[in-house]
């Protein structure tokens, strides 16, 4: 074998170990840097700070603050937007953030999200005060006034409506004078380092 391209291969192959061993030691810093900064208050309105959800997919959480519903828009961490009901109606296919520093669990909780706890939720109509429920919002999230009414969700703890029938969600309408806790939700991709093999 030609002593040039033997040079160029073990050259290649000491920059490649090199790249990868900068990246490691780019990514333990930056997890060390991200640990350390988790002594932030959560209970703040707009929180910023930045929380990685373990695994990709949508990933949710109900906040453990109250919050009125003219700045329910605000309550949730970056990387998270406050969920429409229709982003989380099926929570078989999401993931609870329950260990995110802003989110409510419950003694039961386990790994999943809390049951029997309202949080205001999006309703996907035009901007409201009705007392209907799946209506009203709050026009549109930027009233605190009691005679306006935005609507609020929980999981329900009264599992069976009917014989064999389970039912997931609980809905309320109530006065945007109240305070209440948010649901949260956010897409996120898993960091995907590509290996290129020759």
């Amino acid at each position: 074998m030609n002593h040039k391209i033997r040079l160029r291969i073990c050259i290649t192959y000491w920059w490649m170990v090199i790249l990868l061993l900068i990246f490691i030691l780019a990514s333990l810093a930056f997890s060390a840097s991200v640990e350390a900064s988790g002594n932030h208050d959560p209970t703040q309105v707009g929180i910023t700070s930045t929380f990685l959800p373990g695994g990709s997919g949508r990933h949710f959480y109900l906040t453990n603050s109250s919050y009125a519903p003219n700045t329910a828009l605000t309550a949730c961490s970056s990387g998270y937007h406050m969920a429409s009901l229709w982003e989380i109606l099926d929570v078989t296919n999401l993931v609870y953030d329950y260990n995110h520093p802003a989110a409510t669990t419950k003694a039961d909780s386990g790994f999943g999200p809390p049951s029997y706890w309202y949080g205001w939720v999006r309703t996907g109509y035009t901007s409201s005060g009705s007392s209907t429920t799946g209506t009203g919002n709050c026009q549109d999230w930027s009233s605190a006034s009691g005679s306006d009414y935005g609507v609020a969700v929980r999981l329900s703890n009264t599992w069976e409506t009917a014989p064999g029938d389970i039912s997931t969600w609980d809905a309320t309408s109530f006065s945007c004078s109240s305070a209440g806790p948010v649901w949260c939700v956010g897409d996120f991709s898993s960091l995907l380092i590509p290996l290129i093999l020759k």
